[in-house]
Parts: structure tokens; C-alpha cells; sequence
């Protein structure tokens, strides 16, 4: 066996002594916020479907009527005229000149990044943010410098120090592991105030946030003036129950990415009967105020009946409920007692949230019923007496 081989065996079996290692399962999302994993139907408090339009029979028409792809990269033979009424919506929907679609948000950041800023400027990036938005700073080559989570004093004093190039603030808006909210208004401030961009993953607030669900920039009520100063990254694999994403920017900086943004030159370019699919899915969420009012009372109902349990739930007024444990095993012995009891809500670990920070990710969704969460918290208290 070759020394790497044998390196990588020893952080395999590190992995499983840590109770670190992750697995896949066979799942299929069913309708009423359920799920099939491995052939179990359960109650799912996993996944990121917030609206529940993942089963919406319109849909899921259109999803069957067509399988053809796009072929070709966008600047090939990949730019159909489906993708181009998608990408004129999503601007005039999102409040901004022009937007480009992607195949994924990963996607999305890990061109656009390295396509706005390289080798001798600086990023500045929360501490908590994605994963993809690290891997996408990095792959630039710029100076990353990192802040506290939602720390403002003390990005304006990274900002305010003397560096060359140009400046780039990168965040999360709705953070997905702890469900706080950016303050977008003032990292807006701190980018007019020190002549920096803002690149806005919103990934998790698309759909949810804002009074029509046109994300933190609606939330946020930003002018078009401070909106010159923000490239935003929207999906829709999550509120929208799809699959894809896009950059809403000014036309001058899609016309950039147009030419340099890798991810978006080299790869295929998404399928007509998807582009279909996303626009009746945006016309679903722009009637989505019902779903919005009653994701806002599952949000209630949660924090009101968890009062009593063992552990907290993080601040969140988001769909996203981080229910604190504390240590992996703890943290796994819980999650594996409400999979017993026909409920998946997943346990996360590091490297995912810091050491010591394991907790049950509890995703609440517009297809969930009152007694669906009242049946969630009642498990949890029944695994608090069987765990003592």
C-alpha cells in the first residue's frame, strides 16, 4: 500500500473513533413533510424545503414533460430562450439590472469570487460563513481576512486599515447552521463608508425573507443606490424546492462574469425543462404570503413548547432552529432515539459548527402541521427522561 493510501486509512478510522464519519441513505421526499431514508418513511425535520413546493403537483408536471438538456455551455449553445425569460424574471423580481444563472450556489460562488477579486486585494469574510464561500476566497488568491460572526466594529476596523487592491465583504445572509441574519443595512454602510463591494450568499433567505419573499434585500428595503455595491446570490434549492441558482447584479458586472466567471463559461448550462420548472416556481413563491404567515407560527409554536426541554434553542426567528447539545455523542444518541420514533432531524458536528457546538438541526417547513411539531417536541422530551 502506498504511503497516502496508508495515510488516508489512519484519518478514515480518525473520522469514526471521533464519531465524525458521515453516511449517505436512500431518500425520497414524500409529501406532508415526510421523507423515505433507507426504506423507513419519517417525519422530516431535515431538509431545507421551507415553502414546501418541492411536491407541488405543478411542478411536478412540468419536471415530467421534458428531460432534454441545454447541451452546451451558455456562450456555446447552452443559452435557450427559457433560460433568457428566467434570467430577465429573476432580475426585475429580485430588484436588480440583470442577473446569470448556475448550475449550483457552490457553483455560483466558487466562479464569481475568483472572477471580482484575485492576487493583491483582500476579502473579508464572517466567520461562520459557507463552506463554499471560504473554498471561494481562497481559490482567488486574495488576502482573506476573517471576522466575528455579525461583529461590525470589528470589520470596520479590518476595512479601515491600509491595503492594496480592492475590497471585497463576503457573507451568508440567513446563517444555515445557527439561523441568525446578517445585517445587511449596515454591512452596506461599512462597504459606501471604505469603498468595498459585497458579495450576499442568501441562499436561505430566498423565499422566506422579506414581505414578499424577495430576500434580504427586501428584508432591508436597500436602495438602488446601495444595491450598485452588491453582487447577490440566490437558489433555489431550498425555499424554491428545486435545484439551481443565480447572480442579480448591475449589467456591467454580468457582462463580466458573461466572460470570466469559470464556472459559468465551462459548464453546461441548465436545462430548459428546468429553467420552466424555476419560473413557474418563482410565480409560486411570489404567491407564497400564506405559506410565510404560517412558517412564522410553526416558528412560534417550536419556541413556545421547547421552553422546558434540557437544551436551548439558538435565537432564530428563521425556519432554521439549532437545538444546542453541546458534545457529538450526546448530540448523535438523540438524534438516533427521534429516528426510532419516525422523526429524521439530524445531528451536526464539527467541522460543520465549531467544537463543542454539536446540535439537532430542526428545519421547520410550511408543509409541516401544528401537531407534526407538537409530535417533535413531545419525542424530545420523552428522549430527555430515557437519555439521563
Amino acid at each position: 500500500m502506498s504511503a497516502f493510501l496508508a495515510h488516508l486509512d489512519q484519518q478514515l478510522e480518525t473520522l469514526k473513533t471521533r464519531k465524525l464519519w458521515r453516511q449517505r441513505a436512500i431518500s425520497r421526499p414524500l409529501p406532508n413533510a415526510h421523507i423515505e431514508r433507507n426504506g423507513q418513511v419519517l417525519l422530516n425535520f431535515a431538509g431545507n424545503d421551507y415553502l414546501g413546493l418541492s411536491q407541488h403537483p405543478q411542478l411536478k408536471r412540468l419536471e415530467a414533460q421534458d428531460v432534454a438538456g441545454a447541451t452546451a455551455s451558455p456562450l456555446i449553445c447552452g443559452h435557450h430562450a427559457l433560460a433568457q425569460a428566467l434570467e430577465q424574471e429573476l432580475a426585475e423580481w429580485s430588484g436588480f439590472e440583470a442577473s446569470r444563472l448556475f448550475v449550483s450556489g457552490y457553483q455560483a460562488s466558487l466562479g464569481v469570487i475568483p472572477a471580482l477579486i484575485g492576487t493583491g486585494d483582500t476579502i473579508f469574510c464572517d466567520r461562520l460563513n459557507h463552506a463554499s464561500l471560504i473554498d471561494a476566497s481562497r481559490l482567488s488568491g486574495a488576502r482573506l481576512r476573517v471576522y466575528p460572526h455579525r461583529d461590525m466594529a470589528r470589520l470596520d476596523d479590518l476595512l479601515g486599515r491600509p491595503a492594496p487592491g480592492f475590497k471585497l465583504v463576503i457573507s451568508d445572509s440567513l446563517f444555515s447552521m445557527d439561523g441568525t441574519i446578517a445585517p445587511v443595512d449596515e454591512l452596506i454602510a461599512l462597504c459606501e463608508r471604505h469603498d468595498a463591494l459585497l458579495y450576499l450568499d442568501d441562499a436561505h433567505g430566498l423565499g422566506i425573507l422579506g414581505e414578499n419573499g424577495r430576500g434580504a434585500p427586501e428584508l432591508f428595503q436597500l436602495t438602488t443606490t446601495q444595491r450598485r455595491r452588491l453582487i447577490y446570490l440566490g437558489t433555489f434549492g431550498k425555499a424554491a424546492g428545486q435545484g439551481g441558482a443565480f447572480i442579480a447584479c448591475s449589467h456591467k458586472l454580468a457582462d463580466w462574469f458573461t466572460q470570466s466567471a469559470h464556472s459559468y463559461v465551462y459548464s453546461t448550462g441548465l436545462a430548459p425543462a428546468h429553467c420552466a420548472s424555476l419560473l413557474a416556481c418563482l410565480q409560486l413563491i411570489k404567491q407564497a404570503q400564506p405559506q410565510r404567515t404560517l412558517l412564522k407560527e410553526h416558528i412560534q409554536t417550536l419556541q413556545t413548547l421547547s421552553q422546558y426541554l434540557p437544551w436551548r434553542l439558538a435565537p432564530s426567528d428563521t425556519p432554521v432552529q439549532s437545538l444546542l447539545i453541546g458534545e457529538v455523542e450526546p448530540a448523535l444518541q438523540l438524534a438516533e432515539t427521534l429516528l426510532q420514533k419516525g422523526i429524521w432531524a439530524p445531528a451536526i458536528r464539527p467541522p460543520t459548527v465549531p467544537r463543542h457546538q454539536a446540535r439537532l438541526r430542526i428545519s421547520l417547513s410550511a408543509a409541516h402541521r401544528q401537531q407534526d411539531i407538537e409530535k417533535l417536541v413531545q419525542a424530545l422530551h420523552e428522549a430527555a427522561q430515557s437519555l439521563r
